[in-house]
């Protein structure tokens, strides 16, 4: 770096000498994380991709059956089977919600769309009902 100084007797030069490898360094390691980063999360939303997918599928097949037995069944069985039934198909029903709901997450800030407050309410209503099942269940035991 040079600096001019002007004084009564003419214009004199200072200058500094600065290492910046260091910074050069860091700037270049942050590049490459950045790039590293960005490889990550395209890997991780075409995982979420193919993993949506793949379990959907079989998904849907337990899910058509359910309701086919729901369809043929009701009241013929016991309240029991029925109760099972219904908790199988809500089940189904919440598996695939859970699967939509990572492939949205996995595409999280791909889609420009600004972030915006929520109610954490609707949130708590939704796991309360995810856990209903599991807590009727340990309710029984």
């Amino acid at each position: 770096m040079l600096s001019p100084l002007a004084n009564a007797e003419g214009i004199l030069v200072t200058a500094a000498i600065r290492d910046i490898t260091e910074r050069k360094k860091s700037e270049e390691h942050l590049v490459r994380t950045v790039a590293e980063l960005k490889r990550s999360n395209d890997e991780l939303q075409q995982f979420a991709y193919v993993a949506s997918h793949d379990l959907q599928e079989p998904l849907r097949m337990v899910a058509s059956y359910t309701q086919l037995l729901a369809k043929r069944y009701k009241g013929r069985l016991d309240s029991d089977a029925d109760e099972f039934i219904a908790f199988a198909s809500d089940g189904c029903n919440r598996m695939q919600g859970l699967i939509q709901d990572l492939l949205a997450y996995s595409r999280a800030g791909t889609n420009g769309k600004e972030l915006r407050e929520i109610s954490c309410e609707n949130a708590l209503k939704k796991a309360l009902a995810n856990l209903r099942p599991r807590l009727t269940r340990a309710a029984r035991l």
